[in-house]
């Protein structure tokens, strides 16, 4: 890291949807590194999505001005290859699962084509994910 950059890498997660109850993806930005994964459960890259690709790039370089960070270098964006939906509904829940993945193993990097641990996804996972959702809900008195 480049001087003034004295920050511990951490990723931000932001879940993105195109709107009108369309498709959502993930997007987890570090922002010390620069780097930004695009996790899309069906097939494509964030060239779909060119204005929320613009303002990602906007937010990181504001976020890192008022830091006086240095701004050396551009953004690297990667596509990773991850687990597929089957069907058009899914989407919500496999960014879900990602989240809760890269939680999971802790990790601040996430490999190009994903976690050896979750190469996909069974119907199993998603279930799985939707009783721990349902139990955060009754846990924390949500609803």
């Amino acid at each position: 890291m480049a001087a003034g950059d004295n920050t511990t890498p951490s990723l931000y997660f932001l879940p993105f949807n195109s709107g009108n109850g369309g498709h959502w993806v993930l997007v987890a930005m570090d922002l010390s590194r620069l780097i930004v994964y695009y996790l899309d459960s069906l097939s494509g890259d964030w060239n779909k999505y060119p204005s929320m690709k613009k303002t990602v790039d906007a937010a990181i370089i504001k976020f890192r001005s008022k830091k006086n960070y240095r701004n050396r270098k551009d953004i690297t964006w990667v596509r990773v290859e991850c687990p597929q939906q089957n069907n058009s509904v899914d989407c919500g829940f496999f960014v879900l699962r990602f989240m809760r993945d890269i939680i999971a193993l802790n990790r601040i990097d996430i490999p190009k084509m994903y976690f050896e641990e979750y190469k996909s996804y069974s119907r199993a996972h998603l279930d799985e994910l939707k009783d721990e959702l349902c139990q955060f809900i009754v846990d924390q008195r949500i609803i």
